[in-house]
């Protein structure tokens, strides 16, 4: 039985390496992904073991909440002088840990993967960094940078920069050059300063971000936690150094884990599931094309079992071929996606590539388990081979009966499949039970759409074909026919690409409905001339307003301040905090109940306004106290005043700025919203304003409102455009898919092709023909992929209609992909059009 399975796969190379190569990069996408993450993950571990390997015992403030979007305040310096005094400790030193940004040649460096960290020094054992030049700044105006940035930015010890901080730019001098940790942190950049200038840059007087411990010798890290934590009080947190590098380094990996490796495990499956598709109708026309091969086998003894395993045993080589082979590539994919993550901006650090138990055993098993369940019908199928056919040409390539099951079928699956998509929407869990359940979801669609294709593949192919016909005659009307004559084998085909075609749509209509919402949002709530916003969505220094207001033809500011709360039901919100006295002239709100601008004046001392979604989550109405506790642990109760509709800008509820700053300790905005004098010039009042910015607070980005809109729109776009770059692969994919067919489709009709040479036909006319059926194929998976993607922006745009979120189509996108369809029609035709051309007419006569 192996004998014949390996001559079978030796006998058709092509069709066996097409189909393997279908699985194997859906593997490498799920290998690749693995080992991606596994290095970014492993990297931090690393990093953060080993910046704090000098370090007993860590002591900071206790966050509220677990939040990755803000962290908890400082701590008074005096708590070093406690801990100092605690029996075991050898040691004690504050540290302030801050963003800020380099200024070179009067130009912001800007940071890569993520804003720009300024710790200030601190001493041996704590300091864990390798020295690569010059020394670590010990007097006040000195710093030092890590290699990564001086490469890239060609920084020199000696070298006057400057240095974005809290209370401006600072003028300082280059001493040294260091490697973080001894490691390298991708495109981060850090800056190391002396304590008193940070606290004294970063409004951090009298106070540190963190303190680190040393022990006396003899005492245990675990011992001198009990002994500090009675004395420094709730509140404080008290770890060991170890705990401390697993925890920083497992508040980032867990948002890998939550969100990268799963979306892009999302994609690999998505590139499996297409490989699927070719399998299956890869080996569909094969047991087709084999059918007097198997009527033989079955003649002279062979059983239905050992028939279906003759088949599957092919499969089943196909799988494990391809999956360890895309196992192997997934470590060159796992590079590719760094690199695209890289261009992206988006660059982070990774250690060296391992392919892990977990990958392997995940990824060979998707690859081969689908492999096998997508041979299963076309093996079953084959069972189903008379041993008469041996016999009688007749029964090659027979049709299945069309019946009434499969469209039964595929409408329970279509159904399963949009209750999971609305389960994962609103069911709650996680961010990977939401993804995966919307996954499924999606995948049984496909799946249902799949199985419905058949029944459109005629009038498609009748309608694709027209102008095909009308522009090259015989060959376009050929083209058509040879579409249309197994609906089956072309529905299959065309599903492969439907699903690539179908994601890049959805990808385009949400991020269109993205875009559109959120700048339409803009005009209707905000009322300035200028939106100012700090680099990289950072706060900006709250001394930059008083600056904004000192430029000429600026008639008000408007500082916004967004900060993450905890509500008195436990779940955490967003509250904004404004000035009532300016709010009605910056901010037009869709009062809700009858609420007027007049509430703006109300907001001083307790009172707050709540945003609509957000107050009927929470049963919350006009009238009604709610209790907040901030990051911090303060806690403050508000009067809810009024509620107005905003489920884009200003989500959560809002107070006045001084209710604010009670509760957050850096009470910097983040945004500030400027409204010109009236009849001032607008471009000359902008320049003024970025004028006075770029010289103390550079990290300020000033936009217009349109200019504004149009960096909002070319962020998400940017995004859009990095989903493609995924979702090229599942296309990819099914190119592979085409050719596989139209290659079996040529020997399948071999002796048909020779006798249309035979009779006239041209070379160039048959690769006419093949092109052409190519094009009807790809265009047919380019429509029912708009049909499809269309259906999935609809279903979960109206999902999401009370977020703020609108269903928009693209039209000349989804133009512009059916014109790509017809591109992947042309190119998937080039080899087998080629060996239809150079069939042997005399041999093709003669072939069966």
């Amino acid at each position: 039985m192996f004998k014949l399975v390996l001559r079978g796969l030796s006998t058709r190379k092509l069709r066996s390496v097409l189909s393997a190569v279908a699985i194997l990069l859906g593997v490498a996408m799920i290998s690749g992904t693995y080992v991606l993450t596994d290095q970014i993950t492993q990297a931090f571990d690393d990093i953060f073991a080993k910046a704090n390997e000098g370090t007993d015992v860590v002591v900071a403030r206790l966050p509220a909440f677990d939040t990755s979007q803000q962290d908890a305040g400082p701590l008074p310096a005096s708590v070093v002088t406690q801990v100092e005094g605690v029996p075991g400790v050898r040691r004690a030193q504050g540290q302030i840990v801050a963003t800020g940004s380099l200024v070179v040649d009067g130009d912001k460096v800007d940071s890569q993967g993520g804003p720009g960290i300024v710790f200030s020094n601190v001493d041996e054992p704590f300091n864990t960094n390798e020295l690569v030049d010059g020394e670590l700044p010990a007097d006040g105006g000195e710093i030092a940078v890590d290699k990564g940035l001086a490469d890239r930015e060609d920084l020199e010890v000696g070298q006057e920069v400057g240095l974005t901080t809290r209370t401006g730019v600072q003028q300082v001098r280059i001493v040294g050059v260091f490697r973080f940790a001894a490691s390298s942190i991708g495109g981060a950049s850090i800056v190391i300063v002396t304590l008193q200038d940070a606290q004294a840059w970063f409004d951090r007087a009298g106070q540190v971000s963190l303190i680190r411990v040393q022990a006396e010798s003899g005492v245990a890290p675990e011992e001198l936690v009990r002994r500090i934590q009675p004395v420094v009080g709730p509140g404080i947190e008290v770890q060991t150094g170890a705990q401390a590098g697993v925890e920083d380094a497992k508040e980032i990996n867990d948002d890998i884990g939550t969100f990268l490796t799963p979306a892009l495990l999302v994609f690999g499956i998505v590139g499996v599931l297409v490989g699927a598709f070719v399998i299956f109708n890869t080996l569909t026309i094969t047991v087709a094309q084999r059918t007097r091969e198997l009527g033989l086998l079955r003649s002279i003894g062979a059983s239905r079992g050992q028939v279906l395993k003759n088949v599957m045993l092919e499969a089943l080589a196909i799988g494990i071929l391809a999956s360890v082979l895309g196992l192997l590539v997934g470590l060159g994919f796992a590079k590719l996606l760094n690199v695209l993550f890289e261009a992206a901006g988006a660059g982070l650090p990774t250690a060296s590539p391992e392919l892990r138990p977990r990958t392997i055993v995940v990824a060979l098993a998707i690859g081969i388990v689908v492999t096998l369940v997508a041979a299963l019908i076309p093996s079953l199928r084959a069972t189903r081979v008379p041993p008469i056919a041996a016999l009688r040409e007749g029964l090659m390539g027979q049709r299945a009966k069309r019946g009434i099951v499969a469209p039964i079928v595929a409408g329970v699956i279509g159904v399963v499949g949009v209750l999971l998509i609305v389960s994962g929407l609103f069911g709650g869990g996680g961010t990977n039970q939401v993804l995966f359940s919307m996954a499924g979801g999606a995948l049984f669609i496909f799946i249902a759409m799949g199985v419905l294709a058949r029944y459109l593949v005629k009038p498609l192919a009748g309608a694709i074909g027209a102008p095909l016909e009308a522009l090259f005659g015989a060959s376009g009307r050929l083209a058509r026919e040879n579409a249309a004559r197994n609906p089956s084998r072309t529905a299959s085909t065309s599903a492969a690409l439907m699903i690539g075609v179908g994601l890049m749509v959805f990808v385009a209509i949400f991020a269109k409905g993205i875009s559109d919402s959120f700048t339409g949002s803009i005009d209707k709530v905000v009322q300035g001339d200028l939106i100012i916003q700090g680099e990289g969505f950072q706060n900006i220094p709250v001394g930059s307003v008083e600056t904004i207001r000192g430029a000429e033809g600026v008639e008000s500011v408007l500082p916004v301040g967004f900060s993450e709360v905890r509500i008195d039901d436990g779940a955490t919100n967003f509250m904004n905090g404004i000035d009532p006295a300016l709010a009605s002239r910056a901010l037009d709100f869709d009062w809700q109940d009858g609420g007027s601008d007049a509430l703006f004046d109300q907001l001083r001392g307790d009172g707050a306004v709540l945003e609509e979604g957000f107050a009927e989550d929470r049963g919350i109405d006009v009238g009604d106290t709610m209790k907040v506790t901030s990051i911090d642990n303060v806690s403050r109760e508000f009067r809810v005043l009024g509620i107005y509709k905003d489920p884009i800008l200003f989500t959560g509820f809002t107070v006045s700025d001084a209710a604010y700053d009670d509760l957050v300790t850096d009470a910097d905005p983040g945004v500030i919203v400027v409204r010109f004098v009236p009849g001032a010039d607008a471009a000359a009042t902008q320049e003024r304003v970025q004028t006075a910015l770029a010289a103390a607070y550079p990290t300020a980005e000033v936009r217009s409102d349109e200019e504004y809109k149009e960096n909002v729109a070319g962020g998400i776009d940017d995004f859009r455009n990095l989903l493609y770059a995924l979702l090229a692969l599942p296309v990819v994919i099914s190119l592979f898919g085409i050719v596989n067919t139209l290659v079996l489709s040529v020997f399948e009709r071999t002796r048909e092709i020779g006798m249309m040479r035979a009779i006239g036909t041209s070379r160039r006319q048959v690769r006419s023909m093949i092109r052409q059926e190519s094009i009807i194929t790809a265009v047919i998976g380019g429509v029912l992929g708009l049909i499809i993607g269309l259906f999935f922006g609809w279903i979960i745009t109206k999902a999401l209609e009370d977020d703020g979120l609108t269903f928009v189509v693209p039209w000349l996108q989804l133009l512009i992909f059916l014109v790509m369809a017809v591109i992947a029609g042309i190119i998937a035709a080039a080899l087998p059009a080629r060996r239809a051309a150079r069939l042997d007419v005399l041999k093709a006569l003669q072939y069966e």
